[in-house]
Formats: C-alpha cells, sequence, structure tokens
C-alpha cells in the first residue's frame, strides 16, 4: 500500500488562486478550502476604524488540504513553497501527516483507490 498523507497549508489569500493552478497542473483533484482567521510571527497589526486605533489579533488566512498518495508528498511541498514565498513575515506554513485510512463512502473504495478519480457512474 503506499503512503497517504494530508498536506495542510496556512496561507495569505491572495495566493489562493495561483496555488490551486499549481496543484491542478501537478494532476491533484481533491482540494478543501477553508477561509480561517490566526496569527502566528506577525501578531497582528494596529488599525483605524473612524479615527479610533483598533488592535487586530487575527488575521485572514486560507486554510488548503489535501490528501496525496499517487503523486510525492515533496513535490507536493515544493510547488506550495514555490507558489507562497513571498520572502515575509506571515507568508505561510506546510503541515504533513500520515494518514492511516481513507473511504470514498459512495462506492466503499478504501485508501490509494478511494483517492482515484472515478468514472461518474460506477
Amino acid at each position: 500500500m503506499a503512503n497517504m498523507y494530508n498536506v495542510t497549508i496556512i496561507f495569505n489569500p491572495e495566493k489562493l488562486k495561483p496555488l490551486v493552478s499549481a496543484f491542478n497542473a501537478l494532476g491533484i483533484t481533491g482540494i478543501t478550502v477553508t477561509h480561517v482567521e490566526g496569527c502566528g510571527a506577525q501578531h497582528g497589526f494596529k488599525g483605524y476604524y473612524r479615527g479610533i486605533e483598533n488592535d487586530i489579533q487575527l488575521l485572514p488566512k486560507v486554510k488548503v488540504e489535501v490528501i496525496v498518495s499517487a503523486i510525492p508528498v515533496d513535490t507536493v511541498i515544493e510547488a506550495a513553497s514555490k507558489v507562497l514565498d513571498s520572502k515575509e513575515i506571515g507568508a505561510g506554513k506546510i503541515f504533513v501527516y500520515d494518514v492511516e485510512k481513507v473511504l470514498r463512502v459512495r462506492t466503499r473504495e478504501t485508501d490509494f483507490d478511494a483517492l482515484q478519480d472515478s468514472p461518474a457512474g460506477k
């Protein structure tokens, strides 16, 4: 059985379209996108609303998750790194987790087979 990995990436929203394009070029077809808020080394920023200073702690981010098995996980990480690297604080983080089990509910396919594209009528 091939190793399966969950690659979770948290980054600035303006990089979403380029990242999805890079993943499509690799042949990644299953992507989950969640709009989140958070802070890391940036620690937020000070903003002004109607002349009143506000301390904004949580910044808008995007979280993308992909499960990979057929494509080497290092290839996925490298593609994401190239798209996201801005040389600035807050460019993003990539987390990689082992996946023990996958089940496609409709067909009952498991693991590697569950991650592959299947014909529409199957």
